[in-house]
C-alpha cells in the first residue's frame, strides 16, 4: 500500500519560497561577513557621534579613539581615519594644539575622503613649516564651530584660525544663541524615509554593501539606479535648501555668526575665512552660488573679517580635477590647491612661533 504526498497549494508554494529566500539570505549574509571583513566601512557612523556643548548646544564630533578606514561603495575613496582622545582627527592629544594654526569647518576640512597627509591641513603645515591642528567636523555649520571653539581646553591659544567655508551647504540663516539653548542629541526622524532604509542596511548588512558596492560601480546599473530615485545623480544641481530669494538674509545671518566666532578667538591673533567654492558655480556658472560668494565677501570685509577666495584657482583646475567624481567633496588635488592657496595667503601675515615641545 502506498501513500500518496498532497499536493502544496499556491500559499504553500509562496510560503515554501520565502523561507527559502530567507534561509539563502541568511546564508549569504554570515558568508559575506567572513569574506568580506571590510563590509563596515561604507558607514561614517561608525566614526561620527555629537556631544552637547554647555552654552553652545549640541555639535557632531569624533569617536574618541577611532582607528579605522571609511570608504565610499561608488569606489570614491578609501581612507584610514584616526580620531584622538578628544574626537579630533588628529594625531597629537588636544594638549598639542596650543600655539598652531587652528583649522574650523565641516567635512571639507575634516578632510572627507582623502588621507591625513593629504588633507589641507597638512598641506598649510608643510609648506608654512608651522604646525597646524584640525578641529573640523563633518556635518557641523557655523553654530557648531562655535561649539567646537568653546570645547577647547581654554588654557590653550591658537597662532592663527582658519575656518573653512563651504559656500554650497553652509550659508543659511543662522541663530546660534537660539540653538544654544538645544542640550539634547538630535532626535531621529519620525517616520520611514528611503534614506533611513539605506543607512540601518549600510550599517547593519554585508549583504547589502555587497550589492551596493556591486552594482554602484557598473555604469549602466548606476544610471538605471539614478533614473529610478534610488541613488542621487552626482551631477544634479542641488540648493542644500538654500532660497535664492532669500541669500541677503542668509548672508547676513552667516557674517554675523561668523562674527561671534571671530570675537571668541584672540584679537591679536590672525583669523581667516577661507571661501570654498560651489560645485556649481566652478562647472556652470550657477548664479545663486556666485552671488552667494561675492555677497559673503562683502558682509566680512564690512565685519572687518579676513577672507581667501578660492573661486580663481579651483576654476582653473576644473571640477572633476579636484572634486570625487561622485561623492561631492575636495579629493587630494582639490586639498592640495586650497593648503597652498591658504601658506601664501600666510607669508604675508605673521604668525606667532609655537611654543617648543614639551620637554626641552
Amino acid at each position: 500500500m502506498t501513500s500518496a504526498t498532497a499536493p502544496l497549494t499556491w500559499r504553500g508554494r509562496i510560503v515554501a519560497v520565502g523561507v527559502g529566500f530567507v534561509l539563502l539570505a541568511a546564508i549569504s549574509e554570515f558568508t559575506l561577513r567572513a569574506v568580506m571583513p571590510n563590509w563596515r566601512e561604507y558607514h561614517s557612523g561608525w566614526f561620527m557621534t555629537h556631544v552637547a556643548v554647555p552654552g553652545h548646544g549640541v555639535t557632531s564630533m569624533g569617536v574618541p579613539g577611532f582607528d579605522g578606514w571609511f570608504a565610499q561603495n561608488n569606489g570614491d575613496f578609501r581612507a584610514r581615519i584616526r580620531i584622538n582622545g578628544f574626537g579630533l582627527r588628529n594625531d597629537e592629544p588636544v594638549t598639542q594644539a596650543d600655539g598652531r594654526i587652528w583649522i574650523i569647518g565641516d567635512s571639507m576640512s575634516f578632510g572627507w575622503g582623502v588621507e591625513r597627509g593629504e588633507m589641507y591641513t597638512q598641506i598649510l603645515a608643510d609648506r608654512l613649516a608651522f604646525p597646524t591642528y584640525n578641529v573640523a567636523t563633518p556635518g557641523s555649520s557655523v553654530c557648531g564651530w562655535q561649539a567646537l571653539y568653546a570645547r577647547m581646553p581654554k588654557e590653550l591659544r591658537p597662532a592663527a584660525v582658519v575656518v573653512g567655508l563651504t559656500l554650497e551647504n553652509r550659508i543659511g540663516i543662522f541663530d546660534c544663541p537660539a540653538e544654544a539653548q538645544m542640550t539634547t542629541l538630535p532626535a531621529d526622524p519620525a517616520g520611514i524615509s528611503l534614506g533611513q532604509i539605506k543607512i540601518f542596511l549600510t550599517r547593519h548588512s554585508a549583504l547589502y554593501n555587497f550589492f551596493a558596492v556591486s552594482l554602484k560601480r557598473i555604469g549602466s546599473v548606476q544610471l538605471a539606479l539614478t533614473k529610478l530615485g534610488l541613488i542621487k545623480d552626482p551631477g544634479e544641481v542641488l540648493l542644500h535648501g538654500q532660497n535664492p530669494a532669500k541669500a541677503s538674509e542668509m548672508i547676513a545671518a552667516t557674517a554675523n555668526e561668523i562674527g561671534r566666532l571671530r570675537a571668541m578667538a584672540p584679537l591679536d591673533r590672525p583669523f581667516l575665512v577661507v571661501l570654498f567654492p560651489a560645485r556649481f558655480e566652478i562647472r556652470d556658472g550657477t548664479e545663486h552660488f556666485r552671488n552667494v560668494r561675492i555677497g559673503i565677501t562683502n558682509a566680512l570685509r564690512d565685519r572687518k573679517i579676513d577672507t581667501l577666495d578660492l573661486y580663481q584657482a579651483f576654476k582653473a583646475e576644473g571640477l572633476e580635477t579636484t572634486h570625487f567624481a561622485h561623492d561631492g567633496h575636495w579629493n587630494a588635488r582639490g586639498h592640495r590647491i586650497a593648503g597652498e592657496a591658504v601658506a601664501e595667503w600666510f607669508k604675508a601675515h605673521p604668525l606667532i612661533s609655537p611654543p617648543p615641545p614639551a620637554g626641552r
